[in-house]
């Protein structure tokens, strides 16, 4: 196999394909070298360790989120329905455009208990998708409801993500958005 030249990002990028179908477990630098294009000890020279890759990469998706979809809560150009609508529709894209099912609730269930290095980044990430739809729901609710509302809506929507994969049936996921919709009246 011939030597590409490959950046961080973009092998980031091509290992959270590899990490959402085959799990965190059952991938190897192997796999994810082939995936990327490079040899094994290629993708040693950019990431000492598999935990360190999914370290770097869970860190990046939450950045992700922060810049595009997280700040959807806070646009009051919108109103509450159009931001939570908004907000909503991107995260059901990110949870259903690849193969494999949503990352970070894939890699939380797989690996909480077992590689605690992963778990401060993941409960950020859970920690602010909780304050952007608290931010949403706050306009029409108490901060205690607007809290386990979107608690609730974090819950229902990993949930039916895993259904939507499992049945191949998107409904599950429609009917978690009209819910969601339906909390903010």
């Amino acid at each position: 196999m011939p030597i590409q030249k490959i950046t961080r990002e973009e092998i980031l990028l091509k290992s959270a394909d590899v990490f959402r179908v085959k799990g965190y477990h059952n991938t190897s630098m192997q796999d994810l070298a082939e995936a990327c294009g490079l040899l094994k000890g290629s993708l040693y020279y950019h990431f000492p360790s598999k935990e360190m890759l999914m370290k770097d990469l869970l860190e990046s998706i939450h950045r992700l989120l922060m810049e595009k979809i997280f700040p959807i809560a806070q646009d009051e150009a919108l109103s509450p329905e159009e931001r939570m609508e908004k907000l909503l529709k991107k995260m059901g894209k990110l949870l259903l455009e690849k193969e494999g099912g949503c990352l970070i609730g894939n890699t939380t269930l797989e690996t909480v208990g077992v590689v605690p290095e992963f778990q401060p980044v993941l409960r950020t990430i859970m920690d602010d998708w909780t304050k952007a739809l608290q931010t949403i729901f706050v306009n029409k609710k108490s901060p205690e409801q607007s809290f386990r509302l979107a608690q609730q809506t974090i819950m229902e929507f990993e949930g039916a993500t895993m259904f939507t994969k499992l049945y191949g049936d998107k409904q599950f996921l429609y009917d978690t958005f009209a819910r969601t919709m339906m909390k903010l009246n």
